[in-house]
């Protein structure tokens, strides 16, 4: 059975491996190499009427931290549908940051997102939660050293770059790689050809997973 190495944090990782064991041919392999921790940060809400999240993560931190609940503008539908699950009247733009941009209101606009951003949107921000990098697990190491992960999925350009970052020269074979967007890709050009996803979405990976390795 062909594997493929799943890299983002155990709890998003663990969601879509369920997929993939239901409508693909792969078996994946969970080794996040990023957790996500919460910052010991005051969010001042003052003169703030709608929030914008570029990721569940940031949804999820700062529901944690406030019980408060502004509109929320999010980058994609699957970041707009868990802050609707956590009482958010949420406003999915069409997943990059560009297109959230374009529906933000043109003030009293807060970004809440995670330590390493990958793009500013030109309001107000603060990073609530940190992407503490992980080391890649020796299992995954084991299977990639022996050339026995077929392909690896990416969701991050972080995890990408610190994927490349932990890539061993002695390696026999590179997975193939697939990312979900071009900006995901663009850390993984060192090591050769990427897949990318048609849109930036969960629901485009698995289906482009599925038309490689169907079930």
């Amino acid at each position: 059975m062909p594997r493929v190495l799943l890299t983002r944090a155990r709890a998003q990782a663990e969601g879509f491996a369920a997929l993939l064991r239901a409508q693909t041919s792969l078996e994946p392999i969970i080794a996040p190499m990023q957790e996500m921790r919460d910052l010991p940060v005051e969010i001042d809400l003052s003169g703030i009427a709608a929030l914008a999240f570029t990721s569940k993560n940031g949804v999820e931190a700062f529901a944690r931290k406030s019980g408060i609940r502004l509109p929320a503008y999010c980058v994609g539908e699957a970041t707009a549908a868990r802050a609707r699950a956590l009482g958010f009247e949420a406003m999915a733009a069409a997943g990059n940051a560009q297109a959230l941009k374009q529906i933000l209101p043109r003030s009293g606009v807060l970004h809440l997102h995670g330590q390493h951003v990958a793009r500013a949107l030109g309001v107000p921000s603060l990073p609530i939660y940190d992407q503490v990098a992980l080391p890649l697990d020796m299992a995954a190491r084991g299977l990639l050293a022996a050339g026995d992960i077929s392909a690896a999925a990416f969701f991050s350009p972080r995890s990408a770059r610190l994927f490349v970052q932990s890539w061993q020269a002695g390696w026999p074979d590179i997975p193939r790689l697939y990312a979900l967007s071009q900006a995901v890709a663009t850390p993984l050009a060192p090591l050769g050809a990427v897949r990318i996803c048609p849109s930036p979405d969960a629901k485009s990976m698995l289906r482009l997973l599925s038309a490689d390795y169907p079930a």
